[in-house]
């Protein structure tokens, strides 16, 4: 069984499944059959649970505590060298952490490079733009599908082709949930979550990790709220997944367990649940 045979496409598709099919009336989306993984329904319950959960709008908050939040998945990661929640404060997810001592600036360098590669400022954008980002991708997908198609499908081989194809066919299930936002809050949480253990170690100084962190401070705006970030972040993690070759249940494992880290934040009156949020200042003429 190849890398995708495992997923059917749903009975009923929006166009019928022909390459470059004219669009369909009723949606006005071109080439559009999604994959019935079941996944989307997931997300969608998902999607409901958290918005009963999380009933807070916006409250105003300082750029450096938004920064923090960005990153609150990878918070609750452990990483070497970086105070755990359990070791901090009830500030823990609005503040950007630093290595306590020497040894733990040390243990975090060395895990960021044993790792990931990651050993600079240089090598920090190469890993992120290269292993991390899966929104560029569904921005592709969704140009086919919107009718303005950012490239030739001519111009992949056979073997690119079937990928782009069987990729774009999986992504089809998430577009009526997230739309233009796609997979943005994945990129974001896990790039700005790197950069948060790069200025904690200070392999990044606070003038790199400022300027690093400002393009997603300024792309987090398309979100409404932390419930919309929490949902775009989840179907970027199942994405992430299957581009990297896993296959149901696989997926359903990482549904579960990304679930349960959002709830978590959302949960949580310090994290997302606060509804904090920033907004930065408009560039004067």
């Amino acid at each position: 069984m190849g890398l995708f045979d495992c997923f059917k496409k749903q009975d009923k598709p929006a166009v019928q499944p022909e390459l470059e099919a004219p669009a369909a009336p009723e949606t006005g989306l071109i080439d559009f059959h999604p994959y019935d993984t079941g996944l989307a329904k997931a997300v969608r319950a998902l999607e409901a649970d958290l918005r009963e959960l999380n009933t807070n709008g916006r409250r105003p908050c300082g750029r450096d505590a938004f920064i923090a939040l960005l990153a609150g998945v990878a918070a609750l990661r452990k990483t070497p060298g970086i105070p755990s929640p359990n070791e901090s404060g009830p500030n823990y997810f609005i503040t950007l952490p630093k290595c306590p001592t020497p040894e733990d600036e040390a243990a975090c360098r060395t895990h960021l490079e044993e790792v990931f590669g990651i050993t600079d400022r240089e090598s920090m954008l190469q890993f992120c733009n290269r292993e991390l980002r899966c929104h560029n991708n569904y921005l592709d997908f969704e140009g086919f599908w919107e009718g303005r198609p950012p490239f030739d499908l001519k111009e992949l081989n056979e073997g690119a082709l079937e990928f782009f194809q069987v990729a774009r066919d999986f992504s089809a299930q998430f577009y009526p949930i997230v739309g233009h936002k796609g997979y943005l809050a994945w990129d974001i949480s896990e790039c700005v979550g790197h950069l948060r253990a790069g200025y904690a170690c200070g392999l990044l100084t606070r003038e790199e990790f400022d300027e690093m962190a400002a393009y997603w401070v300024v792309q987090a705006q398309i979100f409404e709220d932390w419930t919309d970030f929490a949902v775009s972040l989840v179907c970027g993690e199942l994405y992430w997944d299957f581009r990297g070759g896993s296959k149901l249940p696989e997926l359903n494992k990482g549904m579960d367990l990304w679930s349960r880290l959002v709830h978590t934040l959302l949960n949580d009156g310090a994290a997302w649940a606060s509804g904090l949020w920033y907004v930065p200042p408009q560039p004067t003429t």
